[in-house]
């Protein structure tokens, strides 16, 4: 396999926006689950097959900028799962229901 420096996060990314879903599994088998630059890799897989609701997947990404805001694609992503969330009609983070308002006696 080529090493971890062809394999960067972005070279992975553009695989998955070409629709590589399997090529990039296969890479990042290849890849320790610890490293973190892949993180946001990691999700958008699982995003894009299925594997992960984008309700989780948003909150796996909210964890992620709470440590680093400019954690790279983590917003972007974000917003992708987000529209997803909403165009499916799944719950999402970002377009919650406010609470019911509350009856004063």
């Amino acid at each position: 396999m080529a090493d971890d420096s062809e394999l960067g996060p972005d070279v992975l990314d553009a695989m998955l926006e070409a629709d590589d879903l399997s090529g990039t599994r296969e890479a990042l088998k290849g890849i320790a689950s610890t490293d973190e630059r892949y993180a946001v890799v990691r999700i958008k897989l699982a995003l894009y097959d299925g594997s992960m609701p984008s309700g989780a997947a948003m909150q796996a990404l909210i964890q992620l900028m709470r440590r680093d805001p400019e954690w790279p694609g983590a917003k972007a992503l974000y917003q992708q799962a987000s529209s997803t969330a909403f165009e499916t009609r799944q719950s999402s983070v970002s377009h919650s229901h406010p609470p019911p308002p509350v009856e004063r006696k």
